[in-house]
């Protein structure tokens, strides 16, 4: 794909963060996106925004706390969303978001803790814990990091305290509050969910990356049976096909010939392409890289959605979030 086009536009306010994109049916309002907002004499909190991807309406935006009795919450994440387009049990007018959060009174301040949210953009739905318990994770848990949401499920990964290294990756069953454990290696973490065959599909596929025997990460794709809770297919990918690149896998969207994916390597963001292959598996990836123009650093790819990658960049007016368009 090195000779395709990409066009970019700026998205979000400046020094929005922009982390998931999910499209929306809702008249007027084709996506929604999710992130964190910088706060005024206070931490970030997390960002919802429905409204057009380009250009985004300020108007879409809303900034919300968590709310959970007796924690004081300091700051928050949303990290992936879904809508009723997909998913209609969340009803018409509703999103649901994943991320995390820190609050005052835990016993580690810093350490990160899952939520769910679910209900209208103004904050007043059901806000829902989603620490992975010690059962589930093998030791006392320090911190959770819900990713990406979609149909029944919730991907992310968690560390355990007092072990460096130690993070493996979590899938969440809604409906059955109940966790699994994910693990294809050292640091496996899991960012992404697609749900393949519509609303009520047991038939998921999943991305993210973890330590490689060469001791540098690799992106992973793999499929998830949510019915019998196993995991098959599972592929692994290096940057353009070079096995010396650190690659993570960001986000994914299902597209006609397979899935888009958003990638940040140690070259910086990409666009990547990949279908199934005769045995019903992954076939090669396609890499597009993505830089956002005039940044001082390495662009990010955090999400996709079809044909069109977010990320942030590093611009002369300071953080910026970014729409690269392909094609």
């Amino acid at each position: 794909m090195n000779d395709t086009n990409v066009t970019y536009n700026i998205i979000l306010a400046p020094g929005d963060v922009v982390t998931g994109v999910r499209q929306d049916g809702g008249e007027g309002h084709p996506v929604v996106l999710t992130g964190t907002r910088p706060v005024e004499g206070a931490e970030p909190q997390a960002l919802l925004y429905r409204g057009p991807l380009s250009p985004t309406d300020s108007s879409g935006s809303a900034v919300l706390t968590p709310a959970f009795p007796g924690q004081t919450v300091t700051t928050s994440t949303f990290y992936g969303p879904d809508t009723p387009l997909f998913n209609p049990r969340i009803g018409q007018g509703n999103v649901r978001a994943v991320g995390s959060y820190k609050y005052a009174e835990a016993p580690q301040p810093k350490a990160d803790h899952g939520m769910m949210y679910e209900g209208p953009l103004d904050g007043t739905g059901i806000w829902t814990n989603l620490d992975v318990p010690q059962d589930v994770a093998g030791g006392t848990v320090s911190s959770t990091i819900p990713h990406s949401t979609m149909g029944d499920l919730v991907v992310g990964n968690f560390d355990l305290a007092d072990k460096p290294g130690s993070a493996a990756a979590f899938i969440y069953h809604i409906a059955g509050k109940s966790f699994f454990k994910l693990s294809l290696g050292p640091l496996t973490t899991a960012y992404g969910i697609w749900q393949n065959g519509g609303d009520e599909s047991a038939s998921y596929t999943i991305v993210g990356g973890y330590k490689g025997n060469e001791g540098l990460n690799l992106g992973f794709v793999l499929d998830y049976d949510a019915a019998s809770q196993t995991i098959s297919h599972v592929t692994s990918y290096s940057y353009d096909d070079k096995p010396g690149i650190v690659s993570h896998f960001e986000g994914i969207s299902g597209i006609a010939d397979g899935y888009s994916l958003a990638a940040t390597t140690d070259a910086g963001a990409a666009y990547v392409v990949i279908g199934r292959n005769s045995e019903g598996g992954f076939g090669e990836a396609r890499w597009l890289a993505v830089a956002y123009p005039g940044s001082s650093s390495i662009s990010t790819g955090n999400t996709v959605i079809d044909n069109r990658l977010m990320g942030i960049a590093a611009t002369s007016n300071g953080i910026q979030a970014y729409l690269a368009t392909i094609g």
